[in-house]
């Protein structure tokens, strides 16, 4: 029977044996670009959802502010506050979050048309509303303000008369 001989691993220490400071350094670096990176990204991906989230409610509050201006009639047009304000609270709070203040203005009737455009029949029952939204948030050092605008058009008698047949 021969004999098993056992190898056995010598370690040599030389050039090739680890990583040099040089190399060690330019990992370091470029792991930290590599993080600066990453989190800058993150930080601007959440600003960007606060931003939608901020122009959705906008939205919403223009939206729910034209729908109710189509149901009045004039009469309770002339009611109605000229100036809102909304609140919205991403966190589900009431002690901070974004506050949007908005205008309402009746800019005439259709009768304002030029005359090259015939005037429709219902020309003297509309009017033409207009609800403009601001609203401000802090981007860094920078306060930007927002503005948004939506038109609507309201009947003389509000639109649900004209929907189930009631004239004056």
């Amino acid at each position: 029977m021969q004999a098993v001989r056992q190898k056995h691993c010598t370690s040599k220490r030389g050039p090739s044996a680890g990583f040099t400071l040089v190399e060690v350094l330019m990992a370091v670096a470029i792991l930290g670009v590599t993080a600066l990176a990453l989190f800058e990204g993150f930080s601007t991906g959440w600003a960007t959802v606060a931003t939608v989230r901020e122009d959705l409610r906008a939205t919403q509050i223009l939206t729910q502010k034209t729908e109710a201006v189509r149901l009045l009639t004039w009469a309770e047009l002339t009611n109605c506050p000229t100036t809102f304000e909304e609140y919205y609270y991403p966190l589900g709070g009431t002690n901070s979050g974004v506050m949007y203040y908005g205008t309402m203005s009746a800019t005439g009737t259709a009768t304002n048309l030029t005359d090259a455009i015939p005037k429709p029949l219902y020309a003297n029952d509309v009017l033409l509303v207009t609800v403009d939204i601001y609203w401000t948030n802090n981007i860094g050092n920078q306060v930007l303000v927002h503005h948004r605008e939506a038109q609507t058009l309201s009947a003389y008698d509000g639109m649900q008369s004209y929907f189930y047949g009631y004239n004056r």
